[in-house]
């Protein structure tokens, strides 16, 4: 186990001052994924205070989104104090007796064994929940969607319907950790769970209404096993089940099988028009977190196929993390990376 300093939780306001708050995402979350770890549910209203200082980039309802996402144990309480520390913080030097030193130490031990406990218990939970959504889905496709159908945005992006599936009515997919179930609200059903649904609405419970006007993108693993999907509403709102299984899984437009030259990006639309434009199959990884671990089994699957970044390049966005991840990824893997330019617009 690594040897951290002695932390507790009246320590953590001080050490997160030491990091700006103003970070990109990615460290954001790590900064959320080491304190969870370290702390679990006790310490989310000391990040939280601490995000608060980002000032309008600041969203309450997405920082509770990300902490509740966050898998604790995925990064440790050292990555906190290594930024902390880069910035100047460093340990109170307490001076202790060889007895309090052995409490302290016991009491730092016993704190990070319920951690781990708590990590399991989340691990296990996530397990369940991932099958509950896959048969949900599996159910969702097959009942409440057709192959054909119509999507203002599609039509906006000037891009085809290639393997997704269009709602035939409205659908409400609820989702409950607590009792540990996905179910599907049609018709008539959808005013009573909205009547029963409880205000505040409990956080162990979430929902997605998908409506007629709502295309489904699936998503497989590379055996082809469907897990999951994405909806894409007509003004573009984009949704993905929480509890889904994300990492590893695709869509595929055209067939990868025996393919020469595969192409690789983020998005639906993005997707799409790098398979009309090159007639490349073309996999989409729905963002670049996703895509590292997905390119990595493209290349280890089809090893003779040239692979293809197609990263997102949005200079306005801070740090531009689409084109900095894609470009990172090419060069480590040895690969190609292009950044198209974005799906052209209809307007309306």
């Amino acid at each position: 186990m690594p040897d951290y300093p002695n932390l507790e939780l009246s320590d953590l306001r001080n050490l997160l001052s030491f990091i700006s708050p103003d970070i990109d995402r990615d460290t954001w979350v790590k900064v959320a994924t080491g304190v969870k770890s370290e702390f679990g549910e006790d310490g989310f209203a000391d990040w939280d205070s601490w995000s608060r200082g980002a000032g309008k980039v600041y969203d309450s309802g997405a920082a509770k989104s990300v902490w509740n996402g966050v898998k604790a144990g995925s990064v440790t309480i050292g990555t906190v104090i290594y930024l902390a520390k880069d910035k100047g913080w460093a340990p109170d030097k307490e001076e202790l007796t060889d007895e309090e030193k052995r409490q302290r130490k016991a009491e730092n031990e016993a704190r990070r064994k319920q951690r781990k406990a708590e990590v399991e218990a989340d691990e296990a939970r996530l397990a369940v929940m991932q099958h509950q959504v896959q048969l949900a889905t599996q159910r969702l496709l097959a009942e409440f969607t057709v192959a054909r159908g119509k999507s203002e945005y599609l039509d906006r992006k000037q891009v085809g319907a290639f393997g997704v599936r269009f709602m035939k009515c409205t659908v409400v997919l609820s989702i409950d950790d607590k009792l540990q179930r996905c179910d599907l609200w049609t018709g008539d059903d959808i005013k009573r769970f909205f009547d029963d649904l409880p205000n505040p609405r409990p956080d162990n419970h979430s929902f997605m209404m998908l409506k007629p006007d709502t295309f489904l993108v699936p998503f497989v693993d590379a055996e082809g096993v469907l897990w999951s999907f994405q909806s894409i509403a007509a003004n573009g709102t984009k949704l993905f089940p929480k509890y889904a299984r994300k990492k590893g899984c695709m869509h595929c437009i055209g067939s990868v099988d025996d393919a020469d030259v595969i192409a690789v990006a983020e998005g639906y639309s993005t997707a799409a028009s790098v398979y009309l434009a090159s007639e490349w199959p073309t996999v989409m990884t729905i963002d670049v977190g996703n895509m590292a671990v997905v390119v990595r089994g493209l290349c280890e699957r089809y090893p003779k196929a040239k692979i293809i970044i197609a990263g997102d390049d949005d200079p306005t966005s801070k740090g531009n993390p689409g084109r900095t991840k894609a470009t990172e990824l090419a060069n480590e893997l040895g690969l190609v990376a292009v950044f198209p330019d974005a799906p052209k617009q209809v307007a309306a």
